[in-house]
């Protein structure tokens, strides 16, 4: 799941015409402002044998609690990275087309051209979304996390006192739970055929 919330926030969040680095785990540098991701928590809730596209599958669902991290020097830094961050999950929420599977650097990898929703005028494109919803893939459907679980349970300053001076951090705390496919393979069982001699 860590890997779901850094595709959706890479590149994203910005300070002062600089895009704030996504750093891997805790930096024993300083690097602030950066952002870490990490699964605080993930339990298993239960399987199922489902058929997906006439192959069968073994889905596995689980909660999982991320926390995104953020690491600043000002509260200035923190309050500009906290709006950013919100507002990326919220455009996730409201199917933005900058969230969509296909969708990167303007472009539809779908069309192969540029994205729709940037060059038709419609109800949907008037609301930032794909004006093709048949075709368009959420962050949440290409993440397999069932949305209406999804939530920012808190938001936590728990700032760290270094050696070096004070690292204000922010904990955004999400919950949700998701599916991971296991392809079983070979043909499903779907009919009952009997051979008998006369």
């Amino acid at each position: 799941m860590e890997t779901a919330f850094l595709d959706l926030l890479k590149n994203q969040i910005v300070y002062e015409n600089t895009i704030i680095p996504f750093v891997k785990n805790y930096a024993e540098i300083d690097r602030s402002p950066c952002f870490t991701i990490n699964q605080a928590d993930e339990r298993f809730i239960r399987r199922r044998y489902v058929q997906i596209d006439g192959a069968e599958y073994l889905r596995k669902r689980y909660n999982a609690t991320i926390w995104i991290n953020i690491w600043c020097n000002t509260e200035k830094e923190r309050h500009t990275l906290t709006k950013q961050i919100d507002h990326r999950i919220l455009q996730a929420e409201t199917n933005h087309y900058t969230t969509c599977k296909y969708y990167e650097d303007d472009s539809c990898k779908l069309l192969e051209s540029r994205c729709e929703a940037l060059t038709h005028n419609t109800g949907r494109t008037n609301k930032s979304q794909c004006p093709r919803i048949n075709d368009y893939q959420s962050f949440f459907q290409k993440h397999h996390i069932i949305k209406n679980t999804f939530r920012i349970d808190s938001v936590t300053d728990l700032d760290e006192l270094d050696p070096t001076g004070q690292i204000l951090r922010t904990i955004f705390k999400l919950e949700m739970d998701y599916y991971h496919y296991h392809k079983i393979g070979g043909k499903p069982f779907d009919e009952f055929e009997l051979e008998t001699k006369i």
